[in-house]
């Protein structure tokens, strides 16, 4: 991957946070949390945490499919990703994350492979601009498989 382009920010990619979306989602991870399968009495439903694998990572499709960057995707792992929640997602919430290419360097290991980590940073808010999730994903693209 082309690390020259490490600090290029994406466009802002909209996520509109349905209720059948969230069931879905605690269904298909069999989450047994009540207030993500019944609406609340404000006829709401409270999305997981881990419901951030649904709005940040489409964002993070730009990075995937970014030509500039030139990833050569069958050889990248997801090596580390870490997140800092904040307010509550229930349905409804309009969810707005960006993606920027915060750090990248290359490493040698001991055969010789070149191997590059990318650094990946993400920041998802709310409609009311409170912030939602902010994450740091670790890129790693291994060359001479």
């Amino acid at each position: 991957m082309d690390l020259s382009v490490v600090g290029k920010k994406y466009p802002i990619f909209i996520y509109e946070v349905g209720s059948e979306k969230i069931i879905e989602y605690a269904k298909a991870t069999l989450l047994k949390n009540p207030y993500s399968i019944k609406k609340t009495k404000r006829k709401l439903l409270i999305a997981p945490p881990t419901f951030v694998a649904t709005y940040a990572f489409k964002a993070l499709r730009y990075v995937f499919d970014d030509k500039e960057l030139g990833m050569n995707v069958p050889n990248v792992m997801h090596a580390e990703q870490t997140f800092e929640f904040g307010e509550v997602v229930k349905s409804g919430d309009i969810i707005s994350t960006k993606v920027e290419l915060k750090n990248g360097f290359s490493k040698e290991n001991k055969n010789g492979d070149k191997i590059d980590f990318l650094v990946v940073i993400s920041e998802s808010k709310n409609q009311k601009k409170q912030i939602v999730c902010n994450g740091r994903w670790v890129l790693v693209e291994k060359y001479n498989v």
